[in-house]
């Protein structure tokens, strides 16, 4: 069918056949200019723009010392782990090793045990292995913009391990109940807890809208976007917060090496750059980002 239709194609139609071909065919990198009016015209200066975007450079964290192993390990269970494995979308894309979700469960159906292990050597270690700290990026731009000169104008999609996002969910699930115990999160902080979702968040804003209305007052909603919310977060800083609230020591273990060593390959226009380290922020698409933002933003909730 392919050869057919290319046998067949008239003008108008062989550069929109060539890109199935050669993703950079027919196609120009545009000049991209960021929030300073700075400009990258080739695609190696749009590269470094859009890495130092989404992967901005560590900003000179203070120093610290782990702590001991702890016992947290011992609370990874079968149960656990299958939670973690089918509340996940197998239309989600793999990773750079190209495992996905649906070959997980797979694996889960014939040994169990053997993934459960895995999963509690992990946390027991405090190590996330290096093939699971590799991720693909692919930059698209986002729909509906009238020029895609700007560098907002685009956004990265991380493709990340999905075995190490199993493990990345479990570690969630075991962060999330340590902070309830150890009352690190404030009473006005939704999603990653239990009973406190985002859908909760906004069935009490409705309620209290409702309600004022009722008393004839005028209600008004203050919506903040964090700029570069889970790049931004600073791996010292937060380590150094839950180590100072004494969490136990293998999350404080394990989320340090979560964050730690990470690389990215950044696919621009159908081209593959270079992978250096990422020096901050927390994994975008982890399971684990979002309870690890709200503990690390906790102080500004209160």
């Amino acid at each position: 069918m392919w050869g057919s239709y290319r046998q067949n194609l008239r003008e108008a139609e062989v550069c929109r056949a060539v890109r199935y071909v050669n993703p950079r065919a027919c196609m120009t990198v545009e000049a991209l200019t960021d929030r300073d009016g700075k400009q990258a015209n080739t695609s190696l200066k749009k590269e470094e723009m859009l890495r130092h975007e989404s992967f901005p450079p560590n900003d000179g964290d203070q120093y610290y010392e782990l702590l001991p192993a702890g016992s947290e390990h011992t609370r990874v269970t079968e149960q656990a782990v299958e939670r973690a494995i089918f509340s996940q979308s197998v239309q989600k894309a793999p990773g750079p090793d190209k495992m996905a979700l649906g070959a997980i469960r797979l694996r889960w159906k014939w040994d169990k045990e053997s993934i459960v292990r895995l999963t509690k050597a992990a946390i027991d270690t405090g190590r996330h292995p290096a093939v699971w700290m590799r991720a693909s990026d692919v930059v698209i731009r986002k729909p509906g913009n009238d020029a895609y000169t700007k560098l907002k104008a685009y956004r990265s999609i991380s493709l990340l391990s999905c075995m190490g996002k199993v493990v990345e969910k479990v570690a969630a699930e075991l962060l999330s109940e340590e902070a309830e115990r150890r009352g690190l999160l404030s009473d006005g902080q939704f999603g990653s807890r239990k009973g406190r979702s985002a859908i909760d968040a906004a069935a009490i804003m409705v309620d209290r809208a409702h309600a004022a209305w009722t008393n004839g007052h005028i209600t008004g909603v203050l919506l903040m976007d964090i700029k570069a919310a889970f790049p931004s977060v600073g791996k010292a800083r937060l380590i150094n917060l839950i180590m100072v609230r004494e969490m136990d020591g293998d999350l404080v273990r394990w989320t340090e090496s979560v964050l730690s060593e990470r690389t990215v390959d950044m696919i621009i226009v159908g081209n593959t750059m270079d992978r250096p380290p990422v020096e901050a922020g927390d994994p975008q698409g982890s399971p684990v980002s979002p309870i690890l933002f709200a503990i690390y933003t906790t102080g500004l909730i209160k």
